[in-house]
């Protein structure tokens, strides 16, 4: 063949494509199958549902053991395929193979062994399993969390249930990823307290979401699923990735708010929205390397957005000024979208917060009233700061 083989398996042609995917398993060409991962990041979706078939039709009884000779080479794309396919032909044997693998390979192979017990889900690899978790190594942690999650291994689960309350953000973090994808919805609770009170509160959002629907959450309880759609808005092309937008259901979350705008709560969020994706579609730097169904989501969503009328977001705006009366968790949105929209009005409602005792507030919503150009309404003299930082830096407005 003048093509590699890798190039033949994504091609059109059906009948080379199974004769090469055949090839490939035959001879288990490691090199191929890392040309094939590389490629598979520039395949459409159904285009690589075609090479998952073609290179499931190759593999049989007398080659299957071929593709541990391709977890030397680890592929977020192949994880799965290979668990699955190996599961068809699990006997007590190829387990103890892979569980050897997990026990002594390296960090690519103990991925992909992982990544088989999620699937046969054989307590004789509680203790590796649980011992892999010590990795840096990303996909091994997450495939070992959701394989003990498959096991319901109550030890680990109540470890990292408790490692939610370290002081340590990145620990937190990392308790967070292990229960996500532990995948047991009764630790929603905590991930919710986790976070409301962590400085990466959009990160652990964004892992929420697979363990619950924000939409769904919006339509069960309200004020929890606002938060959570706050932090989800927030992180979204900064922090969490865009390519995630259809798992984190910002579609259905800003029609849900627009169909709820008479809450007050909505109209933060929805102004938040409308201004992010403004901002999304108007720089190609967020939007370059998404694939094209990401792109006409990112699109849809502006045009949902922007069909409202002005009068629309007129009631939106004295929903927002109602909000003032309330101690709440959306005020530091409630801050950036008085800033982003110049809402000089608000500057009296925001002076009221400058006797807050929470020293960030206060100082974020000084520097909004600076960016206002109200600062001169307030009196200096009166605003005091315990933190040396925010004192220096807010007596360094007023030179």
């Amino acid at each position: 063949m003048s093509k590699k083989l890798f190039e033949i398996i994504c091609a059109k042609d059906e009948n080379k494509a199974q004769e090469a995917s055949k090839e490939l398993i035959n001879k288990a060409d490691l090199n191929e199958f890392k040309s094939l991962c590389e490629k598979s990041d520039y395949l459409f979706d159904f285009v690589r549902e075609n090479v998952y078939k073609r290179l499931s039709s190759a593999i049989n009884k007398e080659n299957y053991k071929n593709i541990l000779k391709f977890f030397d080479f680890y592929s977020s794309y192949y994880d799965d395929f290979f668990a699955h396919t190996l599961a068809k032909y699990a006997n007590e044997d190829l387990t103890d193979e892979i569980l050897e693998i997990l026990s002594a390979g390296n960090d690519s192979q103990k991925a992909y062994a992982a990544a088989y017990f999620k699937v046969i889900p054989d307590t004789v690899a509680v203790d590796d399993l649980r011992k892999n978790l010590n990795t840096d190594f990303d996909p091994l942690f997450v495939n070992c969390s959701a394989a003990l999650g498959k096991m319901k291994d109550e030890e680990s689960y109540q470890k990292y249930l408790a490692l939610l309350k370290s002081e340590d953000d990145f620990v937190k973090l990392k308790a967070v990823d292990f229960l996500t994808s532990y995948g047991n919805t009764e630790a929603v609770e905590d991930l919710f307290i986790t976070m409301e009170t962590s400085a990466m509160s959009e990160n652990i959002a964004g892992e929420i979401t697979s363990l619950i629907s924000p939409v769904e959450l919006l339509s069960q309880n309200f004020q929890k699923g606002i938060i959570l759609a706050d932090n989800l808005v927030n992180g979204l092309g900064e922090i969490l990735p865009l390519e995630n937008i259809f798992n984190y259901e910002i579609y259905g979350i800003a029609d849900y708010l627009i169909n709820n705008s008479n809450i007050p709560e909505a109209a933060p969020v929805l102004f938040n929205m409308k201004n992010k994706f403004d901002i999304l579609t108007q720089n190609e730097e967020y939007t370059f390397d998404l694939d094209r169904d990401t792109k006409n989501e990112i699109i849809e969503i502006k045009k949902l957005l922007f069909s409202k009328d002005n009068d629309f977001w007129h009631r939106e705006k004295l929903l927002l000024e109602t909000l003032f009366n309330a101690d709440t968790p959306l005020l530091h949105t409630i801050l950036e979208v008085i800033k982003d929209n110049n809402f000089k009005e608000f500057i009296p409602k925001l002076i009221s917060l400058t006797n807050k005792e929470n020293e960030t507030i206060k100082y974020e919503t000084i520097a909004v009233i600076k960016e206002l150009g109200g600062l001169q309404n307030i009196d200096k003299s009166a605003v005091k700061f315990e933190n040396p930082n925010l004192k220096a830096s807010f007596e360094q407005m007023f030179l």
